[in-house]
Parts: C-alpha cells; sequence; structure tokens
C-alpha cells in the first residue's frame, strides 16, 4: 500500500480519537472542576481579581439575576432557555437542532454581581432537565418550530422512511427564582470559558449536579477508550508509513548506486539472529516488530489510567455524597 495513503489514515484516525476523548471528556471535566473548586461570593470573588488580577479559573455561587427577563409558559422569569432535538441514532442520541433564547445575566450577591457568559454555555450547563420522548412520527405530527428549516426536512424524511425512530426534545432553563453555583475565568467581570475547561453552571446543589454528570460516565469512559484506541492506530499507522517509505528510499538508493562490475556477493547472516539476513526488508520488520508492541503497551496504560481515573471519581463523589 501507498505510504501516503497510509500516513493520511493515521492522521485521521488521530484527529477522530483526539476529538472523541475530548467531546467525551468534556462533561466529566466539568464535574471534576465543580467538585475541586470551593466557590466564593461575587463581592469575594471581584476582591479576589482586584488584588491578584483577572484571569483565573474560579468558582462562584449566588442568586440569578438580570435587569429584564422573558417568561415560559408556566410564566417563570427565565433568563436563558436551551431547547434539543434528537433522534435515535443506532444506539446514540444525535443532535438535530437546537434553539436557545438568552438575555443579559448575572450571579450576585447583596454587594456584587459577575455576569454569565451565556453564549459559552455548552456541556457545563447541569439543571434539571424537562425531556419528551416519543418517536419521529410524533415529532413531526407535533409541528413544532425548528431551529433550522432543514432539521424539520430531515424529521419528515425520517418520519415517511422510519416512523418509529425514537425522538427526544430536550428543555434546559434558568430562571431569576434560582441560585446558582458557576465556575469559570474570571475576567473584566465576566466569567467565561477558558481554553480547555469550560464554563460551568448549576442551578442544582453541587452533590446533585456530580450524581447527574455520573450518570453519564460510563459513556463517557467508552468514548474515551475508543479515542485512546483510534489515536493508537493512527500513530501505529504513521510509524508503518515511515518506516515503509525509508525501506522504499534505501532500495531505491542501492539500486541507483549499482557499480559497473557487479561484485558477487556470498549470503550473509547473522550468527546472533540465527543467520536471518539484515538488509533492509529485514532492518523493517525488525522496527516494525519492535515498535508496535512498544505502541500497544502505551495504548494499554492510557486506557487504564482513563479507567482507573473515573473509577476514583466514582468513589470520590460517593464519600462526598
Amino acid at each position: 500500500m501507498d505510504p501516503l495513503k497510509f500516513a493520511a489514515l493515521g492522521v485521521a484516525l488521530i484527529a477522530l480519537g483526539t476529538f472523541g476523548t475530548r467531546r467525551g471528556g468534556a462533561r466529566s471535566r466539568a464535574g471534576r472542576l465543580l467538585a475541586s473548586l470551593s466557590p466564593l461570593t461575587p463581592s469575594d470573588a471581584l476582591r479576589l481579581a482586584a488584588r491578584l488580577g483577572s484571569g483565573r479559573y474560579i468558582a462562584i455561587t449566588g442568586g440569578v439575576d438580570a435587569v429584564e427577563a422573558f417568561e415560559d409558559e408556566n410564566h417563570r422569569p427565565l433568563v436563558y432557555r436551551r431547547e434539543r432535538v434528537l433522534i435515535d441514532d443506532g444506539g446514540a442520541w444525535r443532535e438535530i437542532d437546537r434553539a436557545v433564547r438568552s438575555v443579559p445575566f448575572s450571579i450576585s450577591d447583596a454587594t456584587g454581581a459577575i455576569a454569565i457568559d451565556a453564549a459559552a454555555l455548552d456541556d457545563g450547563l447541569i439543571v434539571v432537565v424537562r425531556q419528551w420522548e416519543g418517536s419521529v412520527a410524533e415529532l413531526r405530527d407535533a409541528r413544532r418550530d425548528f431551529a433550522d428549516a432543514s432539521s424539520r426536512d430531515l424529521v419528515g424524511q425520517l418520519a415517511a422512511s422510519d416512523p418509529q425512530r425514537g425522538a427526544r426534545v430536550a428543555l434546559e432553563q434558568i430562571s431569576t427564582l434560582d441560585r446558582a453555583t458557576a465556575a469559570g475565568r474570571l475576567a473584566d467581570g465576566r466569567l467565561t470559558a477558558d481554553g480547555g475547561r469550560p464554563l460551568v453552571f448549576t442551578t442544582l446543589e453541587r452533590s446533585e449536579a456530580l450524581r447527574v454528570i455520573g450518570t453519564g460516565r460510563r459513556a463517557s469512559l467508552l468514548i474515551n477508550v475508543g479515542g485512546l484506541l483510534a489515536v493508537g492506530a493512527g500513530l501505529a499507522l504513521l510509524l508503518l508509513a515511515l518506516l515503509t517509505l525509508s525501506a522504499a528510499v534505501t532500495s531505491a538508493s542501492t539500486v541507483t548506486a549499482a557499480t559497473p562490475t557487479p561484485t558477487p556477493v556470498a549470503p550473509s547472516g547473522d550468527a546472533r539472529n540465527g543467520g536471518v539476513a539484515t538488509g533492509p526488508g529485514g532492518a523493517l520488520g525488525l522496527l516494525i516488530a519492535l515498535a508496535l508492541p512498544v505502541a500497544f503497551g502505551t495504548l494499554v496504560a492510557a486506557a487504564a489510567l482513563v479507567i482507573a481515573r473515573v473509577r476514583r471519581q466514582s468513589r470520590d463523589h460517593a464519600r462526598r455524597d
């Protein structure tokens, strides 16, 4: 096989595995951050930022506040509402539509307030989820409004071809009646995400929020292990491509460097390895034989570390609860 194809496939597997581990670990990462930080009041957090400088990743707790809220169907004053439509995609739930409505809001106490970057809320949002579950045929018949017109078309197509396929609508809301805990990078009086660390926001008690996150830990573990396997396979393919290319270059150099009068070469071998030849082909096989066990062992060790970390977190959360 062309070594360039090996390399391209290896890069694709590494990219897929990296994305999978990051995506699968986002919820667990939010839980770790929430469990490891002691929340401050907004006033204390602002005083800390004034003394030590902004840009620190901190946790705060207080009441949800907004200048102007909007009401839901039950007349609750909301500052944030996220409605997601998901369909059953071979045992996993795939999001096909997302509608978000929000107004500027903050977490405040009696003497201070810190704004929340609502646009940065993603997997770090941990609230009570109101959920409808049924079939795509029922979803189509409900004639709901979709944020994206293509989502309506997709639901119509699925309802015609596979009407019993599962569908869900998940609703997540934040109200000015809530007390909340948030974790993020504090900059210019606003809490937001910080690179690889998400903005975490929950209206639940911390122990309950960690329990909610824990319900998805097994799926997160499977995603992480699958991602590691993909990365390991990608690295092995890149190594194979490099060795194949090296062997091809060595072989080409040997052919082009032929002497005018070829000198007969006696069969050679190495007594240390039973007389097996160690030319370019033998060297390639030897390198592959040495490299693949190392790569596999590294992959197994990484997977074991992930499993051990998840189990340790489960025990810690159980003791904390």
